[in-house]
Parts: structure tokens; C-alpha cells; sequence
């Protein structure tokens, strides 16, 4: 079985500190789009938003 190496970035957003963080589903492949999506919601909306990195998919058998 192999390992394999693959970053995917997820955008969170929450409206106070207590509330949980939530994502509309969709993933970005790279740190720029990610980013970029972030920086527009970020015009949009007076939510919190915080970039989520995920990695290391190990392939299921």
C-alpha cells in the first residue's frame, strides 16, 4: 500500500468564538485558490474565517 502525499484546504467560517466551525463542503487543491476563495468571502461576510489544511490520504482496501 502506498501513502500518498496530497494537501487539500477546506475554508471554515463561525460567527463567535463559541460556535462550532462549519464549511460549505467544497475543497480547494492548491494555497492560492484557497486563499483567494478566502479573501473574497472575506469582503462578502463579518464571520470569522480561518483556512483548514489537510493531508496524508491513505488509499482505502
Amino acid at each position: 500500500m502506498k501513502v500518498i502525499e496530497k494537501q487539500v484546504y477546506i475554508v471554515g467560517f463561525r460567527k463567535t468564538d463559541n460556535d462550532e466551525w462549519e464549511t460549505s463542503g467544497k475543497t480547494y487543491g492548491n494555497l492560492i485558490d484557497a486563499q483567494a476563495a478566502m479573501n473574497g468571502l472575506s469582503k462578502e461576510t463579518k464571520q470569522q474565517l480561518k483556512l483548514f489544511k489537510f493531508g496524508r490520504a491513505v488509499p482505502v482496501e
